[in-house]
């Protein structure tokens, strides 16, 4: 190869980047001799070895291979850009883990105060450890590079969490924020406040289990910047002056005034979060960031009622309590808002489903140790909600603790705690014992009575009344006899529901309203996954395992056409109305994975008063073990005709002058679109082009390991990730990547010019 060949030129970038030892370049360059690749071929063997990610090659493509190399940290993918720098997801190589670090722009520490500042900060975030703050491990500074690196969350932030699924349930909302201001108490005790929180800076991790708090601390740099005369922002400046956090839930004193606010400013922005992931809405609605400041300074708190009628009235009083205007009307910790959201916290036996209750209480300064008197106890029921209320308790403050001038006590004197107007009381739970120096909680009134009456104390021995209280009535006997009836029940019921109750059976194969013709397919086990040694196999399709499908199901047997798309949705995704109005039977394609699931969610309801609807029975995408299941029709070989692919005849794809495993087609004019739908061959289930045509959305995250740990009967991938399947290759793909085993993650949101889908029939889960 010349030095100007775009493959040695590309090799000689992967050897400057230093991200390769010396053994796999060697390796890597035996292999381009004998192959020679073009770069394209080339980064793909890389990216299936697993050696580098994609992220990684397209930097080294663009020669930035050294930039990816930060002291010890190797970085792999970018995981997100905000206004203080880009985080990436990076490997540290001396202590072998994954980590995400944090790139603050060089612009936001141009100022020495900013830099001292930032240096404060992080030392001060490294000495927090608490289940509910992301932890910070180091920081430093390469050149002009100042950095941070903290641990690696596997989970989405609420922003994210609420795009994808609109508002969330109450009880799981108020538990999200439970969590939040938990951690928020932890950073309070050690001298931090937050003053950017939103819902971005919190992180839903662990499948759904852990609340995050990050990027503490870093609002105070842009403060340092300011204040120094630094560069504007414009999304952070009012006309009045510089203002620091997120206009849709800064409180209202920040925006007079960023250098002098507490912890009661994050208090607000709780609120106000709260509030969104309820609604899916900010608080409050502006044309600009000028118009939403002035409304936190003087509109009244929303109305979630007006929003939410199935939230208990409860919640939207801690609501108007968190975005109280005075800071003295607010709570004045965290641990009072997480207090007060515990009742409502999703069940009445105080846990949370997959959820980890850190209790009610944080641990003391810092020490991992725990208040006493944390257990849940069951109280009087908040009115109207059905909830039991959890008795709170209150921390001992940490030695030498000190609140902020102006401040009051640590904690409420008395019992029971501060809550909002109208919140109910919660009685004491048995056997509490306030905190050594706080007031005693008040005693029971000896002469009250818990029923609505009380026997008269000057009643003779005649009077039947006391006659049967003093004999007792055997309640005991009668709540064992309802108990055995319920139980008895209960059984029945489940035995009924399991192998008794009539089901609604799979309808045959049919043609729908759109003209989406769809095949039943029973269940059964088939092997899932390439095995070595098959050509083009990546790492990602193993191991092979056995998979078994328990139920019956119908896809349909082509891709879904635009044509079929518009009489659904109204309106194509393709780039221009002149392509759409042209390719009315080919398949849709610039679609992204949530535009194929409002395409089923929209096709459930259009077919409800078909003959063929079902009972309990939706459309929605294909999960990857059933699209492998119905691509190989019982074939075991690479493709489902069998070991090779026949160019147009049973597969679309780009063919070429050595094309491993496919075969036929001009090798001189490969495919620039795609084709209409069934024109290839069907496989042995009836199903056109899948192989090539379009790649294909599936329901399930990706993730390259998810083989290796998933369920073996009806699996549905991982919980969670950040890429959604795509399979089937496409017709810009060559055959090896249009095997039925071939499979690729990408983004839910990305609009692919080769990627669409087809769709399933079938039972909605249980």
């Amino acid at each position: 190869m010349s030095a100007a060949d775009p493959t040695a030129a590309f090799f000689a970038n992967l050897r400057a980047s230093g991200l390769l030892r010396q053994d796999q370049l060697q390796e890597l360059w035996a292999w381009v001799a004998a192959a020679r690749p073009d770069v394209q071929a080339l980064a793909k063997e890389v990216s299936g070895r697993g050696w580098l990610t994609a992220f990684q090659l397209k930097e080294i493509f663009k020669g930035r291979g050294r930039e990816l190399t930060l002291d010890r940290y190797s970085l792999q993918d970018l995981l997100g850009e905000g206004g203080m720098g880009r985080v990436y997801k990076a490997h540290d190589n001396r202590m072998g883990r994954d980590v995400a670090i944090k790139i603050i722009r060089k612009d936001k520490l141009t100022h020495p105060a900013a830099a001292a500042r930032f240096k404060q900060e992080i030392e001060a975030l490294g000495q927090m450890k608490h289940p509910n703050v992301v932890q910070v491990y180091d920081a430093d500074l390469n050149g002009s590079t100042h950095y941070y690196v903290m641990e690696l969350i596997d989970g989405k932030d609420l922003t994210k969490l609420v795009t994808e699924r609109g508002p969330l349930p109450v009880a799981e909302a108020c538990e999200y924020i439970r969590q939040a201001a938990l951690g928020l108490q932890h950073a309070f005790e050690k001298g931090l406040v937050h003053r950017d929180i939103k819902p971005s800076n919190i992180i839903v991790a662990g499948g759904g289990t852990v609340v995050k708090v990050v990027d503490l601390g870093l609002a105070r740099l842009m403060d340092n910047e300011l204040a120094a005369g630094g560069p504007d922002d414009g999304h952070r400046i009012t006309q009045e002056g510089f203002v620091i956090g997120t206009p849709d839930f800064l409180a209202p004193e920040q925006a007079r005034n960023p250098m002098a606010v507490d912890i009661r400013a994050d208090i607000y922005a709780l609120g106000g979060t709260l509030y969104y992931i309820l609604t899916g809405k900010v608080p409050y609605e502006g044309a600009n960031p000028t118009e939403k400041l002035l409304k936190h300074c003087t509109d009244p708190p929303p109305s979630l009622s007006l929003q939410r009628m199935d939230a208990p009235p409860q919640v939207e009083q801690i609501i108007h309590w968190c975005m109280a205007k005075a800071m003295d009307a607010r709570p004045q910790y965290p641990l009072q808002l997480a207090q007060a959201l515990q009742p409502l916290c999703p069940v009445a036996t105080g846990t949370f489903p997959n959820v980890p209750r850190h209790s009610g209480a944080v641990g003391v300064g810092g020490t991992g140790r725990h208040a006493a008197g944390t257990g849940v106890h069951a109280a009087a029921p908040l009115p109207g909600t059905g909830v039991h209320a959890a008795a709170p308790a209150y921390p001992a403050p940490p030695a030498g603790y000190g609140p902020p001038p102006g401040y009051p006590p640590y904690a409420p004197p008395g019992y029971p705690p501060q809550a909002p107007p109208g919140y109910p009381p919660q009685a004491p739970p048995p056997g509490y014992g306030a905190p050594p120096g706080y007031p005693p909680p008040p005693e029971p009134d000896s002469q009250r009575s818990s029923q609505i009456f009380k026997l008269p104390p000057q009643a003779t021995t005649d009077d039947p009344i006391r006659r049967r209280a003093e004999s007792g009535f055997p309640w005991g006997l009668v709540l064992l006899g309802l108990g055995i009836v319920f139980v008895v029940g209960l059984l029945g019921w489940a035995v009924y529901a399991q192998f008794l109750r009539p089901t609604e059976t799979a309808p045959d194969t049919f043609t729908n309203t759109v003209g989406l013709k769809l095949v039943k397919l029973d269940g059964g086990t088939y092997k899932m996954g390439s095995p070595d040694g098959e050509p083009g196999r990546r790492a990602d399709e193993g191991p092979v395992h056995d998979v078994t499908l328990k139920h019956s199901f119908l896809i349909s047997t082509t891709e879904v056409t635009h044509s079929q798309f518009l009489k659904v949705m109204g309106s194509s995704p393709a780039k221009s109305s002149a392509k759409a109005s042209k390719a009315q039977n080919l398949p849709v394609e610039f679609v992204t994975w949530d535009e194929a699931n409002d395409f089923c969610k929209k096709l459930t309801e259009l077919e409800k008063t078909t003959p063929h609807a079902r009972k309990g029975w939706a459309y929605r995408l294909p999960t990857e073990a059933e699209w492998e299941y119905a691509c190989r029709a019982g074939s075991e070989k690479p493709f489902a005709f069998g070991p090779l692919v026949i160019y147009q005849k049973q597969c679309l794809f780009r063919p070429a002058e050595k094309e491993e495993l496919g075969t036929g087609g001009d090798a001189g004019k490969p495919p620039l679109l795609p084709q209409e739908v069934g024109k290839t061959d069907p496989n042995a289930f009836g199903l056109h082009d899948v192989h090539g045509n379009v790649a294909e959305w599936c329901s399930d995250w990706y993730k390259p390991s998810s083989y290796a740990d998933g369920a073996s009967t009806d699996p549905t991938g991982p919980a969670d990730g950040d890429k959604r399947v795509v399979r089937g290759g496409s017709y810009k793909d060559d055959p090896k990547n249009c095997r039925s085993a071939s499979r690729l993650g990408v983004r839910p949101a990305d609009r692919r010019e080769d990627v669409g889908f087809r769709v399933v029939f079938a039972p909605v889960p249980k």
